[in-house]
């Protein structure tokens, strides 16, 4: 692109950034003064005496607390157990923005789409990663679903988006306590396990500060967070991830790669320009490969590392397998898998929302940008393409010596 046209282009894409940035300032106010007193506990005022005290309630009148399904009800049942007793806190000032990703149109600050396709969106990626990994958890947190063997154990999920994941875990071990916190009320305020709670927390990047004490969660889960985190403030967050988890406690980290493998050269070229705006932006497109690096530069120990290939509309899962049939005919019935399928999907969900910004700076009309985009399917199905998805878990050290060390680095 010449230079004649490209200024005037970037001194729109300026012009346009900065209206959308108001208008988005404007809703965030109005969301936070509607929120706010559904937010804000009336117990994080209380001090250390009367929290324990709280902690003496009567067992009718803790089960009294949690028939109601409004969020302070919900605040008063947390603290009647004292092991949570630091969740109820004020949520301090903090350094970082944290969102689940529901498009990479996020990332690039491009108008978004509606909380409707953004709901949909992070609702099918959590079956597909469930699928994917086989499991909604993979760190070795002893979690017991026995009504006879009650947990106090503490979960945290940072950025939870639409809540799903934090409800379907809060709904396997009832006895457990789940807390989910995310920039937006995506998640929902009212119908939910009376064991899982929400808190809407919207920090910035100056200062990475989690709004719990030290010590006090068992378990921190985070997945698809990297649109929303600078560069700079990964390592922040995963020592304060360490700061707050107690000794032995695990953390999950869970990312995707930002290209699709095995992918067509047009294709290439759209993914190398979103890579382009991800450095320009101060993020960073290929931390999923740098996810263990993270965890032990923190301190943490046990590190475990491993990734998933999810195939994009091809592999095939047989219809029948109960009868003997020969090659030929076995063949003939074995279907598309329905994984891959959705997999392919959401993916072709994420690359059309990229569409606005992709035609604003490369000239090329909308038209044309969807007519390939509708073409990727195949693409995919023929070149066997593929996306992967990296999980690191690892646990905070029991020893006090190492916790210091790693708070100090």
């Amino acid at each position: 692109m010449t230079a004649d046209i490209s200024i005037p282009s970037k001194r729109r894409n300026r012009l346009l950034r900065s209206v959308v940035d108001a208008l988005y300032r404007y809703r965030r106010r109005r969301q936070d003064n509607q929120l706010k007193v559904a937010v804000a506990s009336p117990l994080t005022a209380m001090n250390d005496s009367q929290l324990i005290a709280n902690t003496k309630l009567d067992s009718h009148i803790t089960s009294s607390c949690t028939q109601n399904i409004d969020i302070s009800s919900n605040q008063k049942t947390l603290t009647s157990r004292l092991s949570i007793k630091s969740l109820t806190k004020a949520i301090h000032d903090s350094g970082v923005r944290m969102s689940r990703s529901t498009s990479l149109a996020s990332c690039i600050e491009i108008l978004p789409s509606s909380d409707i396709q953004d709901l949909d969106r992070m609702v099918s990626q959590h079956y597909i990663l469930r699928t994917a990994f086989g499991a909604d958890f993979s760190a070795p947190i002893v979690l017991s679903a026995d009504q006879e063997m009650p947990s106090q154990l503490v979960v945290l999920d940072i950025g939870c988006g639409s809540g799903t994941w934090t409800m379907e875990m809060a709904t396997q071990f009832p006895h457990a306590h789940f807390i989910g916190i995310d920039k937006q009320a995506s998640f929902p305020h009212d119908v939910k396990p009376k064991n899982c709670h929400f808190k809407l927390f919207d920090i910035n990047q100056s200062m990475v500060k989690l709004p719990f004490l030290d010590q006090s969660v068992d378990y921190v889960f985070q997945r698809d967070l990297n649109c929303n985190l600078s560069e700079t403030a990964w390592l922040p967050l995963v020592k304060e991830v360490f700061r707050v988890l107690k000794p032995g406690g695990w953390i999950e980290l869970v990312e995707p790669d930002i290209e699709t493998h095995s992918a067509s050269s047009y294709e290439d070229f759209l993914i190398n320009k979103l890579i382009d705006a991800f450095y320009q932006r101060q993020r960073d497109p290929f931390v999923s490969k740098r996810l263990s690096s993270f965890v032990a530069v923190a301190g943490f120990r046990r590190i475990q590392s491993d990734f998933q290939s999810i195939s994009l509309g091809w592999g095939y899962q047989k219809q029948c397998t109960n009868t003997p049939q020969s090659t030929k005919k076995e063949h003939q019935s074995l279907r598309c898998s329905e994984f891959a399928r959705a997999a392919a999907n959401h993916r072709l969900d994420l690359l059309k929302s990229l569409q606005p910004w992709f035609t604003r700076e490369n000239n090329i009309s909308k038209t044309k940008y969807d007519n390939y985009i509708s073409q990727l399917p195949d693409k995919w199905y023929n070149a066997k393409s593929y996306t992967n998805w990296h999980r690191s878990t690892a646990q905070k050290p029991y020893s006090h010596d190492a916790a210091v060390h790693a708070i100090a680095i």
